[in-house]
This record gives structure tokens, sequence and C-alpha cells, in this order.
């Protein structure tokens, strides 16, 4: 079995943006993401997919951090509007459609296919967000459809120079600007990148810090703001537990769906 997930809030704006202005640019667009799922399912072999979305409302990391994703654009008015149309459209088309109140979909994503792993089932996520990176494992791949790559642990570890496990950690250092997380003032992914390698978590880092030998300003940095780095590593993991409810059966794809 192999498991296609779909981030909803992140394809359809994407694809909405990428598209011409005219009067039917919903209905286009829905037809667009539908030939795109489907595209993705027959190439990747899928059996199964579910679209995750999720409702405009405040969630735990807004609790935690009012400035959460603080000046991010937002969805325009039009599309979110329709947002029940494409529902209706993927579930006309053969797709399973939910959303988790309360939660990003992120943290139902992470959860889904964490879940999958779990029952021995693979899973590839749809989505230009990094943060999924962290997922990564043996059974769960990341998919770029815009830039047609897909990343497994081997395509994270090229490009972060990190195991994915340690994706969360190189945030909490570098701070993470699509989300407005704050990080370590100062310190870039290549300084993040040399420390995590040779103390392999930020928790260890901080331990020995005292007994480290570090450039006075990085040292200043970490002793002043590692407060902000646990904070960010807490923002940026997502919650992989959540119970969804929901049957894997509901999933499955028919013949006229992946053709």
């Amino acid at each position: 079995m192999h498991l296609l997930i779909i981030d909803a809030m992140n394809l359809i704006p994407r694809m909405y943006a990428a598209m011409p202005e005219h009067d039917s640019k919903e209905e286009a667009c829905i037809n667009r993401c539908i030939n795109t799922i489907a595209d993705n399912a027959a190439r990747l072999e899928a059996t199964h997919c579910a679209i995750v979305f999720e409702k405009k409302e405040p969630t735990w990391r807004h609790a935690v951090w009012p400035d959460y994703k603080l000046g991010r654009s937002p969805m325009p008015e039009s599309l979110e509007k329709s947002l029940g149309d494409f529902k209706k459209g993927f579930n006309t088309a053969g797709y399973f459609c939910f959303e988790y109140p309360n939660w990003e979909a992120d943290d139902v994503i992470a959860s889904l296919a964490s879940k999958a792993a779990l029952n021995s089932v693979n899973s590839t996520i749809i989505s230009t967000d990094k943060g999924f990176f962290q997922l990564v494992n043996c059974r769960i791949q990341v998919l770029n459809h815009f830039d047609r790559q897909l990343f497994n642990e081997e395509e994270v570890q090229a490009r972060y120079s990190i195991k994915p496990k340690q994706l969360n950690d190189l945030l909490a250092l570098t701070g993470d600007t699509t989300n407005h997380l704050p990080g370590v003032k100062g310190v870039g992914i290549k300084t993040a990148t040399d420390l995590l390698s040779q103390h392999q978590d930020l928790d260890t880092l901080l331990v020995q810090l005292p007994n480290l030998t570090l450039k006075p300003k990085l040292t200043e940095a970490l002793e002043n703001h590692w407060r902000s780095a646990l904070l960010t590593r807490k923002l940026a993991t997502l919650v992989t537990d959540l119970p969804l409810n929901i049957n894997l059966n509901d999933m499955r794809l028919n013949a006229k769906t992946i053709i």
C-alpha cells in the first residue's frame, strides 16, 4: 500500500496563483488540482489518498506564541470562499477529504503519515513546506510537486547536511521566517549545521555550552537566546499522535480515480 497525502492549504493557493485571471478561475483551479493529484497518484502507484484541509482559526501554536505566522500574506478572499467547492470537487472525483477541528493541517498530516508508518504503510506528502522533512524516514517521503523533487532521507541530508530528525534543532537555531519563529539571533544555516554536526542535538549543545570554545559572539547569542531556541523547536515540532478516528479504507483509490 502507498498513501498519498495532499496538503490542500499548500497546493491549492499555489495552483491558484499560477493560473490566469478569468471568470471561472476557481473552477479551472479545481480541475487543475484534480489532474495534478491524479497524475501523482498514478506516477507513485498510490493505492490510497487523503486531502487534508484546515479551518482558519487560532491553534495551540498561537496560544504559545501569538506572533506565529505574523505577516504571512492571507489567502485571496475569493479563493477562501471557494474552498467548499474544492472539497466537493475532490469528493466527486473520488478523493477523501477531511480536517481536524482546532488543529493545523500540518499536525493532521504528520499524525496520519506517522500512524500509517506504524502500520507498515508508506506515505508521500505533497507539499512545498520544508517542515514536513522532520517526518522523513524509510516509510515517509515528501514531494515538492512544483519542483518535481522527491525528498527521502538521502535528499534531505544532501540539502541540509543533517538528518531529518535534526531539522527541528536546525530551525530552533536559525529561526523560521515563513512562520515567524525567532530562533537564535545571528545564527545562520552554516553555523547551525556545524553545531549540530559536532553536538548532534540542541539539548546536548546547550548542556555543554559552558565548556565549549566558540566564537564570543556565538556563545553570547546562545546564552542570551536559548529560550527562543527552545520555543522555536516546540512550535516547529509537528504533532504525530492525534486521534484521527478515520479508516484507511475510506482513502482507497479506485481505478477511475487514478487514471
